[in-house]
């Protein structure tokens, strides 16, 4: 019995020692809890009291329990003048609450409440919302009371901003669209309306793709999808948008991506209607591209220079008049070197001057200019000042080359001349003729009666030797006045087979008994073989005896003169050469020597006409005529014609 006593005992204990062991870990875990709520407590309080908004707590009874530091701080109160006291008496003075106040509101309705109270401590109006707290049974067991004026005061000013922003949007000549990631219009104005056609019922909640054919919605599906998430989108394009009757219109849109404080992303369009502008731009293009042809084509040359001389402006025809190109002159070429030296001062000074056309404005007048080449052009400029404001801004010329115009009246005055020249020499052959055949009579008698006298003297008579030099002289006389006769009746172009020998001979035997030829010797160097031309023998007779003359001139009246005639290298031409042993022709004078009217005689006595018409004379025989010479050895002159082909036919 004993040990069974002894049993129980150790039994007790045992469970004693679980039994405080477990007492022991409830203090343990409840000591844990404790200092948890405090900690809780401890970090509400300082979360409370962080607000910065006014919030206090009053229980049913309109007695604040807890309050945060801003109410402490604002209305300039302590703990202890504050908590357990009524609110109305605190912050009013009053035994009784305060009429319209949001706490009454939210103990009778058990609903939040919002209200503007007076506050002396503030020196004005406050705002204040109410909410209930409930206890387990549904009652209300507290009030939070918020000062919520600042909130107010930011509301206020953000629906001020929200209506400023409106006004700037609606009154903006910009459609703006404000399109949520539904790609939806939530937010158009009036000049979106006007631009897009779409009435504002219709705009908003459109989709904003349904602007845009399939290109340009597939331009905008692209933008999208290439942008970076992280990057807001900033992109401005000219596109056609499609207004609400389906028709295009020519639009700048300018669009950016934005997000919200959630994060969603906002899209704004900014729309432009630059249709009436493209088509300014596109008048204003053709305008300046037809002026821009129109100065690149002109015939004459159009220079402009600002007013320090930098040239903006240089044509084809100037390019071509001067030798420059134009991004040469633009770049490096000032005004003043395309004149001679002080003529671009003598334009300006008359351009500013009223006695050549006005202020301004220069008439045609007559000037020169200077080629890349430092040719000096003979032109006709016509010029103006441009004005910006009154003040001179740049200058510009039009520039006709005379060298043509000059060419032409010099060409005009030398066929004058030779007109006056063929007339003199056409009244000469008539002179000529009336003489030959005044003089053919006389000669006739003379060998009649030679002749006569002949047959009725002796042989042996020593005057028959005396007469037979008669009939001699006059024959040849005869011969000479034949040769005027037909020199002066060839007054036709025909052309016919010649024996050019025969024609030179016939030539040279017009001259050669002239005083000018007695100290010159002739020499006929002819080959007897060669074929006839097809030529006007009076015409070639003229071109003879011009080289034969100068030739006699230049060797003045002493000399040697070689005639000489040959078949061509190709057997198909013949030549005939003049060969003098004159003074020659200076080698600067070659080049000129067939020049109308070029002659290196003294005044009145050469018209230089005389080459310049033999060479046209061979020319019209499809021959060519040239010239060798070198100063103090002597002149070549040389004649290449055509041998006149057997099937030939004669022009009438």
């Amino acid at each position: 019995m004993r040990l069974n006593v002894q049993k129980e005992l150790a039994k007790l204990k045992k469970e004693n020692e679980v039994l405080q062991n477990l007492l022991a870990q409830v203090e343990g875990e409840k000591t844990a809890l404790y200092e948890q709520v405090l900690q809780t407590r401890a970090e509400w309080e300082a979360a409370f009291n962080a607000i910065t908004d006014r919030v206090f707590v009053e229980d049913a009874n309109y007695s604040v329990l807890r309050a945060n530091t801003a109410v402490l701080r604002d209305y300039g109160l302590t703990p202890g003048e504050l908590f357990g006291n009524k609110c109305h008496q605190v912050f009013r003075g009053q035994g009784d609450p305060c009429p319209g106040c949001p706490v009454t509101q939210t103990l009778e309705t058990g609903k939040p409440a919002f209200g503007e109270m007076e506050n002396p401590r503030l020196q004005g109006s406050y705002h204040v919302r109410t909410y209930p707290i409930f206890d387990r049974q549904g009652r209300i067991l507290e009030v939070v009371v918020e000062d919520v004026t600042e909130t107010k005061k930011l509301e206020e000013e953000l629906r001020k901003s929200e209506g400023r922003f409106r006004r700037i949007v609606e009154q903006a000549n910009d459609g703006i669209l404000a399109i949520g990631e539904d790609d939806h219009i939530e937010l158009a104005n009036k000049s979106a309306v006007e631009i897009t056609g779409y009435p504002i019922e219709l705009l908003m909640g459109l989709n904003f793709n349904a602007l845009f054919d399939e290109k340009n919605r597939a331009y905008i599906k692209a933008l999208f999808e290439r942008r970076d998430p992280n990057v807001d989108l900033r992109v401005c394009s000219e596109l056609e948008i499609l207004n609400a009757a389906g028709e295009p219109k020519e639009t700048e849109i300018c669009i950016t991506t934005v997000k919200d404080r959630q994060g969603a992303m906002k899209t704004y369009a900014y729309l432009r209607d630059v249709s009436v502008t493209k088509r300014i731009e596109n008048e204003l293009r053709k305008a300046n591209d037809f002026l821009r042809n129109l100065i690149e084509n002109s015939v004459d040359g159009i220079i402009a220079a600002d007013m320090k001389g930098k040239i903006i402006i240089f044509n084809k025809s100037a390019e071509r008049l001067l030798g420059y190109r134009s991004e040469e002159t633009i770049a490096r070429v000032h005004i003043t070197q395309l004149y001679p030296s002080g003529v671009a001062k003598e334009i300006m000074r008359r351009l500013r001057s009223p006695e050549y056309g006005g202020a301004g404005r220069l008439e045609t007048s007559r000037f020169t200019l200077m080629s890349k080449t430092a040719e000096e052009i003979p032109i006709n400029i016509s010029a103006a000042v441009i004005y910006e404001d009154g003040r001179e801004i740049a200058s510009f010329g039009i520039f006709t080359d005379l060298r043509e115009k000059i060419k032409m009246e010099r060409e005009l005055q030398e066929t004058q001349l030779q007109l006056l020249q063929s007339e003199k020499m056409a009244s000469l052959g008539k002179l000529a003729a009336g003489v030959a055949h005044e003089i053919n009579n006389p000669l006739g008698g003379i060998l009649i009666f030679s002749k006569m006298l002949l047959e009725d003297l002796p042989s042996h008579d020593p005057r028959v030797e005396d007469l037979e030099r008669i009939c001699e002289e006059a024959t040849r006389c005869k011969e000479i006045v034949k040769g005027l006769l037909e020199f002066a009746r060839q007054t036709s172009y025909k052309m016919e087979p010649t024996d050019l020998n025969r024609a030179l001979v016939q030539g040279i035997s017009l001259l050669e008994n002239q005083a000018l030829f007695h100290n010159i010797r002739i020499v006929k160097d002819l080959d007897p073989n060669l074929p006839p031309i097809l030529a006007n023998t009076g015409q070639l007779n003229q071109v003879f005896m011009n080289i034969i003359l100068n030739a006699a001139e230049a060797m003045e009246g002493q000399g040697t003169l070689t005639v000489r005639t040959q078949l061509g290298p190709e057997k198909n031409t013949v030549i005939v050469e003049f060969i003098d042993t004159g003074c020659g022709i200076k080698e600067e004078h070659l080049t000129r020597i067939f020049d109308p009217f070029f002659t290196t005689k003294e005044v009145g006595k050469g018209t230089g006409l005389g080459l310049s018409m033999s060479y046209g004379i061979v020319e019209k025989h499809r021959g060519r005529i040239w010239v060798k010479s070198r100063e103090g050895a002597g002149t070549t002159f040389a004649i290449e014609l055509p041998v006149r082909a057997e099937t030939e036919d004669i022009p009438a």
